[in-house]
This record gives C-alpha cells, sequence and structure tokens, in this order.
C-alpha cells in the first residue's frame, strides 16, 4: 500500500465523501472523469479487490491459481471502473500494467518473462541491470520508491513464507517460477535501499549440438566429454559464476547409462535429469536417478545439509553422486571419503582452471582433516579423473578453456595432462565506444589420452576406435570444427 502522505487530492476527497455518506455510484462516476496518476489507479484496484474479494480467494493457496483469480478481478475494475490514467490511453494497457504490478513484479515483470535474460539485479529502485545473452545492459524501467521496491521484494520472497526484516536482514529464497533470489534489507546498506538478484534457470533443453554451434566447444571436445561419464570417470567442471557449469554437468550427466543409479544434491535443484519413454512427458520413467534439494548452508541446524545428504546418499547405494556444488570443507570431506568407498561422482566449484581446481579442493579437505598435506593430494588426485574448466567471456559467450587428466600427485603438485585448450587470439571491439564485439580465438588439442585412462575406457566397455583420435600426436595443423549437422549427439 502507497504511503498515506501521497495519496492524491481526488483520492482523499473520495475517502472524505465514503464516510459522508456519498454514493458508490457518484465515486465511480468522479473516477471517470477526472485523470488520475497510475499510483492511485493501483491503490484503487487494490481496494476493489480487497472489498470484493470472496472467502475462497483468501483461502486459496496454490500462487498460480490466485494469480489467476487475481487478474480476473482487475479486469472487471477496469471495465467496470474506466477509470482515466495518465498515459494509458487503452484500457488494456492498464489492465495489463495493473497486472504486472499486483499479481507480479511491476518494473521486472518483463525481465522475468523475457527467456533471453538469465539474471536480474537491483542496487536500488533506480538501480536496475538485467544479464541479457551473457552481456550485462541497464533496464530501462525502475521502482516509483523504496516501498514499491519493497513491496515486490515480499512477492519475489513470498513462497519461502521468510520475510526480510531488520532482524533478518538476509534472505535466500525462491520465486514463484523457481528462481532462484537473494534479497538484501534496507538497513545494512548505506544508502538505505534494499537490493536483490534473482537467477533464472533456463527452461530450454539446451543440446550438445547447439553448444557445438555457438563455438563453446567444439565436436571433437563433446566426443572426449561424452566418454568421461560414459567410462565411469569421475570429474568437476569449475569456473566463475554464471560461467554455465550447471548446464555443462547437465549434458554429460545425461551420458551415463541410465541404468546407472545417480543421485544428486543441489541448493536450489537446477538439472534437469529425469529421462521418460520417447521423450514423451506421460512416457514411463526410464532412468534410475534420485534428486535432493539440501538447505542453504547458513542453516545448520537443518538435518538436510549437503553433507547430510552426501552421508545419506552412500547409504542408498548410487553408482553416481552429484553434489551440484562443494562450498563447505565437511562437504568436501565426505564428496572424497564418498568418492574412496566406490562411488562415482561429479561436482562444480569456483576456481580458474585445472591446477587451481585441485589445490581449492585441498585448501578446503585439510580444514577438516588432519591427514598429511601430501597424501590428502594423492588421494583427491587418485579420485578426480578430469577437471573441465568454464568460462564465460567479454563478448557474452561462454567456452570450455581446458579439458585436462589428473594423472596423481608428485609430492604437493598435482600431475595434470591438458588435452583441450581455447587459445585467445584477437578482440574486436566497436572503434567508437570500445565495446568489445567478439573475442577471436580457437580451440586447439594440446595433449593425449593417457595410457591409464585408455585402460579405464577399455574397461569401461568403450571401444578404442571412439578414443583413437585422442592417441594421435597432437599437429599445428589440426583444426576443430564446429559442425554437427552429420551427427546426432541428442540424449
Amino acid at each position: 500500500m502507497l504511503n498515506r502522505a501521497k495519496i492524491s487530492e481526488l483520492q482523499q476527497k473520495t475517502m472524505y465523501e465514503r464516510r459522508q455518506g456519498v454514493s458508490e455510484e457518484e465515486i465511480d462516476e468522479k473516477l471517470k472523469h477526472n485523470t488520475i496518476k497510475f499510483n492511485e489507479a493501483l491503490e484503487f484496484c487494490q481496494k476493489y479487490i480487497s472489498s470484493n474479494a470472496t472467502n475462497a480467494f483468501r483461502r486459496e493457496t496454490d500462487p498460480g491459481k490466485k494469480r489467476g483469480i487475481t487478474a480476473a478481478y482487475i479486469n472487471e475494475f477496469v471495465d467496470s471502473q474506466k477509470p482515466i490514467v495518465e498515459g494509458y490511453t487503452e484500457l488494456k494497457d492498464l489492465k495489463q500494467a495493473l497486472a504486472d504490478e499486483i499479481t507480479h513484479y511491476g518494473p521486472i515483470t518483463e525481465a522475468m518473462n523475457d527467456p533471453s535474460i538469465d539474471e536480474i539485479r537491483a542496487n536500488g529502485p533506480d538501480q536496475i541491470f538485467v544479464e541479457k545473452e551473457g552481456r550485462t545492459v541497464i533496464w530501462d524501467k525502475n521502482f516509483m520508491n523504496k516501498e514499491h521496491m519493497e513491496r515486490i521484494i515480499s512477492k519475489l520472497i513470498g513462497v519461502s513464507k521468510v520475510r526480510l526484516t531488520p532482524k533478518i536482514p538476509m534472505v535466500n529464497a525462491r520465486t514463484i517460477e523457481g528462481y532462484r533470489v537473494n534479497a538484501t534489507h534496507a538497513d545494512i546498506s548505506p544508502y538505505d535501499v534494499p537490493a536483490f538478484v534473482i537467477r533464472k534457470f533456463s527452461k530450454k533443453n539446451i543440446t550438445p549440438n547447439i553448444m557445438i554451434k555457438s563455438e563453446s566447444f567444439s565436436y571433437n571436445m563433446y566426443r572426449l566429454l561424452a566418454l568421461v561419464p560414459q567410462g565411469d570417470l569421475s570429474w568437476i567442471t569449475v569456473g566463475p559464476t554464471g560461467s554455465g557449469k550447471t548446464t555443462l554437468n547437465e549434458l554429460l550427466v545425461k551420458q551415463i547409462n541410465p541404468l546407472s543409479r545417480i543421485i544428486t544434491i543441489e541448493n536450489p535443484s537446477e538439472m534437469r535429469l529425469v529421462r521418460r519413454e520417447n521423450d514423451h512427458e506421460n512416457g514411463r520413467i526410464i532412468n534410475d536417478v534420485l534428486q535432493y534439494e539440501s538447505t542453504g548452508e547458513d542453516d545448520e541446524d537443518s538435518p538436510a545439509t549437503m553433507e547430510d545428504l552426501l552421508i545419506n546418499t552412500m547409504r542408498q547405494s548410487p553408482h553416481w553422486i552429484g553434489p551440484g556444488e562443494l562450498r563447505q570443507p565437511k562437504e568436501f570431506a565426505t564428496a572424497l571419503r564418498a568418492a574412496q568407498t566406490g562411488h562415482f561422482f561429479f561436482t562444480t566449484l569456483h576456481a580458474e582452471g585445472d591446477k587451481e581446481a585441485i589445490y581449492r579442493f585441498l585448501t578446503a579437505y585439510l580444514m577438516e582433516s588432519n591427514e598429511p598435506a601430501e597424501l590428502a593430494l594423492r588421494n583427491i588426485c587418485s579420485a578426480v579423473k578430469f577437471v573441465i574448466y568454464q568460462e564465460k567471456l567479454a563478448d557474452g559467450t561462454r567456452k570450455v578453456m581446458s579439458i585436462s587428466e589428473i594423472l596423481g600427485a608428485d609430492g604437493l603438485e598435482p600431475i595434470v595432462n591438458p588435452i583441450y585448450k581455447f587459445v585467445c587470439e584477437d578482440v574486436i571491439e566497436d572503434q567508437e565506444t570500445h565495446r568489445v564485439l567478439k573475442i577471436i580465438g580457437r580451440h586447439k588439442r594440446v595433449g593425449q589420452l593417457s595410457e591409464k585412462t585408455q585402460q579405464a575406457m577399455l574397461k569401461a566397455g568403450i571401444k578404442k576406435s571412439r578414443f583413437d583420435f585422442l592417441l594421435k600426436p597432437v599437429s599445428d595443423d589440426e583444426e576443430e570444427v564446429y559442425i554437427t549437422d552429420e551427427f546426432s549427439f541428442d540424449s
């Protein structure tokens, strides 16, 4: 509800006349013949809904159904009152604006519905940024004021039934759409404004063909990537936030034998791994997959933390364990224990390369373990067979920057065998603004598959002809291709 001090003179007069017994018909007539501002129309509409809402509407708990009923009330209000609102010449446009404000998210509704937008960030009422197709741009709409922004934040985090207050100044939640949102209270801002970040999950079915054609990786690189899960070789996908680690892992997990039991633990759950017969939405589920969602890392009293679920997962006969991302030292220790007790695993880390990922694992593990560092590193390098490094470049593209085998450790040095890497060669930029238009570079093979990994693939039932292209000496003339029309990778 808007601040009372900001209610227009017309509204104040209308409220006074209601108290004096002026009929609703007379007030309606005034609304039809006086131009009002949008926030005034919004308040009138909210009061209309409040006055006309049925008990069934008030009891409705399903957010989607409640939205639908609310939209009907909004249409009813506009059709019956026909208010003259500044900036709106068509009633249908007013209906949409009121619906966006009351049932959706005001100025960010369009961004929430745009599939090309991956992230929405608001640093204050008039500071909204979105990440679209890998690039950050300024959003062309704003919140009216701090109170307006706080009201929308309440809707964003409302599904979790948690409220943002001075005593709870930081909230992690999910929107009705399932998007991840982090919001902060104005009290912890030096400018006395709230803030939020929304991470959207793509609903598009990203296929290997799409990623090859967009040059995220080459055709031969994907042939290797697909062999990693098929060969029962545990891997870690690493890179900065927003680099596409989870999307890549989802592609690779789908290469695992459908009857190999997979258990994943994420917070929040992002990967869509259930496969159905004939790819039909009502078809029988054909893969043995169980997915859990852990509570936040700040909720240590919950019995469903990442660590707790990892421990429980080992008792559920998994072939593969997939913690979405390892963050806490105890999680690293439990994941390594799982790998040492006969389970294959995949996960993601924030790291800037293959060796950096192994050292990150080692550092976190040693915070929880008293093992000598050399022994710990040897155990980690025995468990992790491949490290895949992915990054989002300045032109907004996401690329696999390297694929490396982990062959063991020599003292406190991981033995890494790089197979592929991406080499940057130049930048195309706008001559006037110097804005980056494209990063010029190429993927190239820089190494051969080790005898150790060859034997592991053969033991897993993979024919040598499927990886013999990785056994040839590296040549500078070798070109990576990104054309897949004659091949099919869809799982």
